[in-house]
C-alpha cells in the first residue's frame, strides 16, 4: 500500500496574501480539512505546512508560501496527502488499495479478473477489470458490490448480460 496518496492539484493563485485554487481529487475537498501537510512528491520528501485550507472556497494556503508571488511557482503543481493523516470511515477504503485485488462474482464464485484500475467519469466510478488480454468496465455502484475486502477480494453481482461478456 502506498503510503501517500494524490490529493489534488493546484492551480492558479487567489487574492494577495498566498491563496492558491486546489482542485481536490478526494471525496470533497472537506475530506482534507484535518490534514495539516501536504507534499510536493509521492514520497513525502518535500512537505508544505497547510496554514489554512478553505473548502467551500477550493484554495489553500501554505506557510511556506507567504504571498502572490510565492504561491504561483506551484501552479499546476499535483499534492499528496499522508493516508496516516486521515480517518476513513468503517467500510471505505482508497481507490489506491483496490487495485490488484481480484473480483468475483457472487452468484458463481468465478474468478473474473483483477481490477487494473479505478476510473472517475461524469461524477460515476468505474473499475477496470481485466482478465485473460481482455478488460472490461465495471460500474461501481453499492447495488453491485456484494464486498470489498483491498488486496484479497471484491465480490461483485452482475446484472443479466453481464455474464456473457465475462464468459462465466
Amino acid at each position: 500500500m502506498k503510503r501517500f496518496l494524490e490529493a489534488g492539484r493546484l492551480n492558479s493563485p487567489r487574492g494577495l496574501k498566498g491563496e492558491i485554487r486546489f482542485d481536490c481529487w478526494c471525496d470533497s475537498p472537506e475530506f482534507l480539512s484535518g490534514v495539516e501537510k501536504l507534499y510536493l512528491d509521492p514520497e513525502g520528501k518535500r512537505a508544505l505546512t497547510v496554514e489554512r485550507f478553505l473548502p467551500h472556497l477550493g484554495t489553500v494556503i501554505f506557510r511556506e508560501f507567504p504571498d502572490r508571488t510565492a504561491v504561483s511557482s506551484l501552479t499546476g503543481r499535483t499534492v499528496w496527502f499522508d493516508r496516516e493523516d486521515v480517518v476513513l470511515p468503517e467500510g471505505s477504503w482508497f481507490n489506491d488499495d483496490l487495485i490488484g485485488t481480484p473480483v468475483t462474482a457472487g452468484r458463481t464464485n468465478a474468478v473474473i479478473g483483477t481490477l487494473r484500475e479505478v476510473e472517475e467519469r461524469g461524477g460515476k466510478i468505474l473499475w477496470h477489470i481485466a482478465e485473460g488480454g481482455k478488460e472490461f468496465l465495471f460500474p461501481a455502484v453499492k447495488d453491485l458490490i456484494v464486498s470489498v475486502k483491498p488486496g484479497e477480494a471484491i465480490v461483485v453481482t452482475l446484472i443479466d448480460g453481464m455474464d456473457e461478456w465475462y464468459a462465466i
